[in-house]
């Protein structure tokens, strides 16, 4: 029979799964206690939040899902959500895992999709959503910049044409 503290907690990774705008699977052996502090700090400063949960609780939570993880999990597991940002804490953890190389995915899941790990890696590839909003905003911006300089441009070669009339009229 499962305790009833499994049963909410099960119930508590797949409401989080649910809600969140992406997550990923976190294989995270070899951080010591400070460096997953540290992880966890910059994982909830880009709006998500990682959390440490046993590896039959999360099979468990994706089932509720309706997701079936094609392997069993094995290793310390720690699970990520993305709250605000789909990308943002994802790339925060793929940053520290280029400098320390002792964590890697496992599995990611956006819009309720299961996610591959070469999936995850073209989905971490993608520009963040304020890098994607200051190109749409640098786009928009550069057809009106290159008006303004080409009136000004017609407006200063009309204004030195005429002074130089008139300097030759002196």
């Amino acid at each position: 029979m499962p305790n009833q503290s499994k049963i909410d907690q099960v119930d508590l990774v797949a409401t989080k799964l649910k809600s969140a705008k992406s997550a990923a699977l976190l294989q995270y052996q070899g951080l010591t206690a400070a460096q997953i502090s540290a992880l966890r700090a910059k994982v909830k400063a880009t709006g998500g939040e990682m959390s440490v949960v046993k590896n039959s609780l999360i099979s468990r939570a994706f089932l509720k899902l309706g997701i079936s993880l094609p392997s069993v999990l094995a290793g310390p597991t720690a699970v990520v959500y993305s709250n605000e940002d789909e990308i943002a804490p994802l790339k925060e953890i793929d940053t520290v895992n280029k400098d320390k190389e002792k964590t890697s995915f496992k599995y990611g899941l956006f819009n309720g999709k299961l996610l591959s790990l070469d999936e995850l890696k073209k989905f971490l590839s993608l520009p963040s959503k304020s890098s994607l909003i200051a190109q749409f905003i640098g786009g928009l911006k550069n057809p009106l910049q290159r008006l303004v300089y080409a009136m000004r441009y017609n407006q200063t070669q009309l204004v030195m044409t005429l002074k130089a009339v008139a300097d030759k009229q002196k």
